[in-house]
């Protein structure tokens, strides 16, 4: 049973950080700098005065995320595939939660991400074919837009992600088969 009462305050801080984020990545579909290097500067000076990331993570954790985040998201950016400022989140995510904070936010959002575009693409598929038939029985389907590019905000993705991790981290939920501090 997941218990969200004895939840210690930075929880709440970066869960309410990571809504803003992704709050802000789908209304706009871009993430403040303010936002993203604010909470790195807020990571890096938690790792120097208390020696442990926001969630307890070991500063090993914290920069092996933040370096893993990097390698995992900047190719994307350069292929244009992903924004910077989701680049700049999911680390500035690794590096204040660690490494199963990070790594769970990226598999929650690809999934989500993943999952939503999918959809999407077989519905813009299908709706020539379908259409038609839900005409005949009085049902008017609306035309759904073509996906290209960059179409859905990654960053919404990570947000939710990322506080799936923070649900998990609070209640001592493990999801990674190893440890790593």
């Amino acid at each position: 049973m997941i218990i969200l009462t004895a939840v210690p305050i930075q929880y709440w801080i970066l869960g309410g950080w990571a809504i803003a984020c992704g709050g802000y990545d789908l209304a706009v579909r871009r993430i403040p700098n303010a936002l993203t290097l604010g909470a790195h500067g807020g990571a890096l000076t938690m790792l120097a005065v208390t020696g442990q990331g926001w969630l307890g993570a070991s500063p090993s954790s914290c920069f092996a995320a933040w370096v893993l985040a990097l390698v995992l998201t900047v190719p994307a950016w350069v292929l244009k595939l992903l924004g910077a400022g989701d680049a700049k989140l999911l680390a500035a995510m690794g590096l204040a939660g660690g490494m199963e904070a990070m790594l769970v936010a990226y598999a929650v959002a690809g999934l989500l991400v993943g999952g939503t575009a999918i959809v999407w693409m077989m519905a813009y598929r299908w709706e020539p074919l379908m259409a038609p038939q839900l005409a005949r029985i009085g049902i008017n389907a609306p035309t759904i837009p073509e996906p290209k590019g960059r179409m859905l905000p990654f960053g919404l993705g990570l947000a939710i992600g990322f506080v799936v991790a923070l649900v998990l981290l609070a209640n001592r939920i493990s999801v990674l088969p190893f440890q790593f501090d």
